[in-house]
This record gives structure tokens, C-alpha cells and sequence, in this order.
């Protein structure tokens, strides 16, 4: 694969887990990727507010306390989007964020993808695990990256405290930087939570009695056929099983 503008490809790698299955979840994309994909979500949350308020505000006979009772409401259930707490609101967000990422990978040429690898004893190990079955794939698009410029981001509630930890990460993997992000303000590590929970129930094969979760999954699926279909000269598919 060609590198862009004669450049090497940096990555950008957003990280969270599932303690249950004992999965971790890893969103990877280029650099340039990343503030595009923030806006777009920026977006979704936007129209998703207006439409949620202007049906509060259809509501006959609230009152003003009331109303401004489900708008907090609203917002807080808005704030995190999460696979193991979804609801029809969040569910409706949920689908959308994944719309985008299947729209940002059909697109290319810039490389996109998410890897449902193993929790391995720790989570020093199976991140360090996750980046050897990485250097195993013959990917075209993981080929051309260069570490020194890459960033790992972490969950900051999931992960061992302690800047030795991230350092440990950054030098084992030759990262530029390893961060722990707030998942309740980043949409991206949002979108990683949201994968990890639909791979792993792909995965697992497990009975859902949730109707926003079987939304979600209907939805995947649908994405996945439709924009596989769509692929334009990627050397790279959108999820990856480890």
C-alpha cells in the first residue's frame, strides 16, 4: 500500500474492554481520521438533543418543572453511550455512531478498523498482546504505520493507576504518547465500547431480551452487508476477531 504524501501512516488507537467475556476492545484509525470522526459524532449527538427536546416539548400536560425534569434527564442518559446500559434513546444514537464508522471505512482511502482481541492475565499484557497479533496480520494499511508517531488512548475508569503503567505501554510498543481518556466525555472510546459489545455478541452467539441492544444488532449487520459491498481498494475489512 502506498503511504499518503509520501509519508509514513500514524495511528491513532482508542482502547476499552469487557470485563464479562474478558475481551478488549480496539478502535484504530489514522491520525487524520480521528477529528472527523469527532465532528461527525459531534452531529449525531446534536440532532439526536433537538429532535429528544422537541418531543418533550409536544408533551401535553407537563409542567415547567416537569419538563425541564426529562430534559436532564434527556441529557444525562445522552452523556454516555454505552453498550451495557442502552436504552431507545441511547440505542438511537448508538446506531447512528456506527452508520459513521461504516462510512468512514467503505469511503478510504484513510485505514479504519476494530480488533476484539483476548484479556490476557492483565491489562499490560493484553495490550502488549493486542500489538504482537497486530505485527502477525497481513494488512497492508498496519503495514505502512509508524509507532513513534502513534498515540494508545485508554478507558481511565478500566485501567491500572499510575503513570509506570502508561509508560510501560509506550515504550514496549514504540507509541509516541499513551493517554487515559474520561469514556463518559470521548465518543470514540464510546464507539469502541459499542463495537466490543457487538462483536463479543456475535462472538458468543448469546440469547439478547434487550430490544435497543437487538436494534443495534439488526443495524450492524445491516451496515456491515451494505458497505462491504461498497468497499472501494481496501487491503484491510472493518472488524478483526483476535
Amino acid at each position: 500500500m502506498i503511504t499518503f504524501d509520501g509519508e509514513p501512516i500514524e495511528f491513532d488507537f482508542f482502547m476499552d474492554e469487557e470485563t464479562r467475556s474478558r475481551r478488549i476492545g480496539v478502535l484504530v484509525m489514522e491520525k487524520r481520521l480521528a477529528p472527523a470522526l469527532t465532528q461527525a459524532f459531534f452531529r449525531v449527538r446534536q440532532n439526536a438533543d433537538m429532535f429528544h427536546k422537541q418531543r418533550i416539548e409536544t408533551k401535553k400536560g407537563l409542567t415547567v418543572q416537569q419538563r425541564s425534569e426529562e430534559i436532564n434527564m434527556l441529557n444525562k442518559q445522552m452523556r454516555e453511550i454505552k453498550w451495557s446500559s442502552l436504552n431507545l434513546i441511547r440505542s438511537f444514537i448508538a446506531q447512528e455512531f456506527i452508520q459513521q464508522f461504516f462510512q468512514y471505512w467503505s469511503k478510504g482511502p484513510l485505514p479504519i478498523m476494530f480488533f476484539n482481541a483476548p484479556f490476557i492475565d492483565d491489562h499490560q499484557t493484553s495490550i502488549n498482546n493486542f500489538f504482537d497479533k497486530l505485527d502477525e496480520l497481513d494488512l497492508g494499511a498496519l503495514k505502512q504505520r509508524q509507532h513513534t508517531q502513534s498515540v494508545f488512548f485508554l478507558d481511565s475508569f478500566n485501567t491500572p493507576a499510575g503513570y509506570k503503567f502508561e509508560e510501560d505501554i509506550r515504550k514496549r510498543n514504540n507509541l509516541s504518547r499513551c493517554y487515559r481518556l474520561d469514556s463518559r466525555v470521548h465518543d470514540l472510546i464510546q464507539l469502541a465500547d459499542l463495537l466490543l459489545g457487538l462483536t463479543v455478541y456475535e462472538l458468543e452467539k448469546k440469547h439478547l431480551k434487550s430490544r435497543p441492544k437487538l436494534d443495534l444488532v439488526k443495524r450492524f449487520r445491516e451496515l456491515r452487508t451494505k458497505y462491504a459491498q461498497k468497499k472501494k481498494d481496501q487491503d484491510w475489512d472493518p472488524i478483526y476477531i483476535l
